[in-house]
């Protein structure tokens, strides 16, 4: 552990109110530096947004290859499952391993529903991109506005809408 006071400091303040400070400062520090992994955040990190009649997503996984992945979608939700293998051969005796060999998998509910038939994905130089096609009743339409003539919105507009037309005479 480090420590923000050197070990010459006096014994005393180590053992009083501010030497516990500094002690509980300590495992702050640790706890902040540590290359532990961060439960709190989803991995994989992913961004997600709506392209024209599609949404998109990407997702950062270094180190996965296509026969890793699994991408499934369903008409308003995507899920990516990966599983990470060790590259050290069954026969050798490992020296050192600091690379993960793990597994994720991460569901994301999508803001439209899709098209899950016409789903795609791409695995370029560790970015996944997902892309999703918005379902054909989910797309905006024009509407198209047509004009009326004051006798003809009697017949079509509510009440209080014929006051207002019958007041624009």
């Amino acid at each position: 552990m480090l420590s923000i006071i050197p070990s010459t400091f006096p014994t005393f303040a180590r053992s009083s109110t501010f030497g516990e400070l500094v002690r509980d400062v300590d495992r702050l520090f640790d706890a902040m530096t540590s290359r532990a992994p961060m439960s709190s955040r989803p991995w994989p990190g992913m961004n997600v947004w709506r392209d024209g009649d599609n949404i998109v997503a990407e997702a950062e996984i270094p180190g996965f290859t296509m026969d890793d992945i699994e991408v499934f979608a369903t008409e308003d939700v995507l899920t990516i499952r990966g599983q990470r293998h060790s590259s050290t051969p069954e026969h050798a005796t490992p020296l050192r391993l600091e690379r993960c060999v793990n597994s994720f998998e991460r569901s994301l509910r999508l803001p439209v529903e899709i098209d899950p038939d016409h789903v795609q994905a791409t695995l370029v130089n560790g970015v996944l991109r997902v892309t999703l096609p918005v379902c054909e009743a989910a797309r905006p339409r024009r509407v198209k506005i047509q004009a009326l003539n004051p006798t003809e919105a009697h017949d079509v507009l509510p009440a209080s809408s014929e006051q207002e037309v019958a007041a624009t005479k």
